[in-house]
């Protein structure tokens, strides 16, 4: 929102601005909005406005229903820019691209609603809808609930940890330090209390993707590392010192404690699996440790542990002599 004034601020004359999206399995952009000043009090962002010529939006129901007005739901876009297919990927292309009354759509993933006036409003993705503490949230509304604060900018909220916590990470207006437990009684005001974030991080601009996206896994490796300076547990025996020095550059971390989640600190299936191969190279590890025994025991803590322990059931050997075997001598 404060983007058309900070615009106009640097112009001599009044500049138009066009806000445009869509996807681009459906020609890229679908959707148009011309903004002008002042913007209307109501906004909680810049809608995504109106279809472009030959190009449809639904909003619809997990039953593929079109939603009233007001009602947030899917965005499908129909249209003569829609793509065929993904190509060689036949598996995705029907998860996607689907007929619904005889014309063809695009699902997005993305939610939104029609406004009475033919707008659309974008509210964020479907698959940021989380359950917290039983309750499920939409992240989007606590990220609107922030822009109802007059000293933010913006902010970004997400989960972490397991069980999930609510955090966010925020951006001052004027780069002024923010009072957080204002903010947070502020939030009270306006959300349930499991819809309000137990922890805020100020930072100075939103890290991004490739493609200009929130990075939202960046800011989660964010937390982890403010909790990591609070709690820091130093690997204590030598497996541990091992496991942390793999972790360490698999994961582009400095240091690593020995409570750190690997899901959590950046890991995923796929650093998951070139740990494995890294330990099985090394003969750290026996047959029996497996992906499924990382997911079970994801700190270094825990999965040194189990290591220790799948040694032990092969025969009993000393753990410390096991994980200073060099390769060829097992």
């Amino acid at each position: 929102l404060d983007l058309p004034p900070r615009l106009q601020a640097k112009c001599q004359a009044i500049v138009p601005l066009i806000a445009m999206g869509g996807a681009t399995e459906a020609a890229i952009w679908s959707n148009i909005c011309e903004v002008t000043a002042p913007l209307p009090s109501h906004w909680q962002s810049i809608p995504y406005g109106k279809p472009l010529a030959n190009q449809r939006y639904r909003v619809v129901d997990e039953l593929g229903r079109d939603c009233p007005d007001w009602v947030a739901g899917e965005l499908w876009i129909g249209g003569r820019g829609l793509a065929t297919a993904y190509r060689g990927d036949p598996t995705l292309t029907a998860q996607r691209f689907i007929i619904a009354g005889g014309q063809r759509f695009y699902r997005t993933g993305d939610r939104g609603r029609y406004w009475p006036d033919g707008n659309i409003e974008f509210l964020g993705r479907i698959d940021h809808q989380v359950k917290v503490r039983g309750h499920r949230i939409e992240l989007g509304e606590v990220d609107a609930a922030f822009t109802n604060i007059s000293t933010i900018s913006r902010a970004i909220t997400l989960t972490i940890g397991n069980p999930k916590t609510l955090v966010a990470a925020v951006i001052s207006k004027d780069n002024q330090v923010l009072d957080t437990a204002h903010i947070t009684a502020e939030l009270n005001q306006q959300l349930p209390d499991y819809m309000v974030p137990s922890q805020l991080i100020q930072i100075n601009e939103l890290p991004l993707s490739a493609n200009g996206k929130v990075d939202r896994k960046q800011l989660a490796c964010l937390f982890v590392e403010v909790a990591q300076n609070d709690t820091y547990q130093a690997p204590q025996t030598e497996l541990e010192k091992q496991l942390a020095d793999i972790w360490q550059p698999l994961l582009k971390r400095e240091t690593i404690s020995r409570m750190d989640d690997f899901f959590t600190i950046g890991g995923d299936s796929l650093a998951a699996t070139q740990l494995l191969q890294t330990l099985q190279s090394q003969h750290l590890i026996p047959t029996s440790v497996s992906l499924t025994t990382l997911f079970n025991a994801p700190t270094i803590a825990q999965f040194a542990n189990c290591i220790e322990s799948a040694w032990r059931d092969l025969g009993g050997n000393n753990i410390n002599q096991v994980t200073l075997f060099e390769e060829g001598t097992i």
